[in-house]
C-alpha cells in the first residue's frame, strides 16, 4: 500500500450524478501522477489510494460536502465594474482569474453590465454529489536516499497529514 508523500501513478474518472464525466484520466493515455498528501486529489480519494493495492480498482461516491463543498450563495458577489479590466467584454457564463493578495481566485462571471458585474465564487461543481472510479496504477517507490529528503518533522507537512489520515483511517472504522 502507499504511504504519504509517496507518488503513485493513477487513473480517474469522475463523474455527476446525471453520467456527465468532468475528469477522466484515460483520454489522457497515461494515468496522473500523484504525490499522496500534496493535494492534488481529495482527501476522501487519497485516503482511498493509501488503502488500495497497484492493480486494485475502486468505486467512491463523495457528497458534495466531502467533494467540492456546498453551494454557497454567500460566494456570489458584486464588484464595481472599474475594478475589472474590459469588464464589458467579460465572457458571461464563463471563467475568468483575478489576481489578489492571497493569489489567484477563479470565479464564474454571472452577469456585467456597465457599473457592477456579478461573479460567483463557488468551486464550478460546489453543490454536486461525485463519483470517482480510480484505478490505481502503482507505487512509485523512492530510493532510501530519497526518503531520507523527508524525515520525520520535515517541512512539508507529510507527516502531520500522515497522522490526520491515519486518525480518519481509525474513525472510519468505529
Amino acid at each position: 500500500m502507499a504511504e504519504i508523500g509517496e507518488t503513485v501513478l493513477v487513473h480517474c474518472v469522475g463523474t455527476l450524478d446525471d453520467g456527465a464525466v468532468f475528469q477522466n484520466s484515460r483520454l489522457a493515455g497515461e494515468p496522473l501522477s500523484v504525490k499522496l498528501g500534496s493535494g492534488m486529489l481529495l482527501p476522501r480519494i487519497e485516503a482511498a489510494l493509501c488503502d488500495m493495492f497497484p492493480g486494485e480498482y475502486r468505486s467512491i461516491r463523495l457528497t458534495p460536502d466531502q467533494a467540492y463543498g456546498i453551494y454557497d450563495a454567500g460566494l456570489v458577489q458584486s464588484v464595481p465594474a472599474h475594478l475589472i479590466a474590459d469588464s464589458e467584454h467579460l465572457p458571461r457564463g464563463g471563467y475568468i482569474e483575478l489576481k489578489t493578495k492571497m493569489g489567484m481566485l477563479r470565479a464564474k462571471v454571472v452577469s456585467a453590465d456597465a457599473d457592477q458585474v456579478v461573479l460567483d465564487f463557488n468551486h464550478e461543481l460546489a453543490g454536486s454529489a461525485v463519483t470517482f472510479d480510480i484505478d490505481l496504477v502503482s507505487i512509485v517507490r523512492e530510493s532510501a536516499i530519497q526518503r531520507e529528503l523527508h524525515p520525520s518533522g520535515c517541512a512539508c507537512g507529510c507527516d502531520k497529514l500522515k497522522a490526520q489520515l491515519m486518525r480518519d483511517k481509525v474513525f472510519r472504522r468505529m
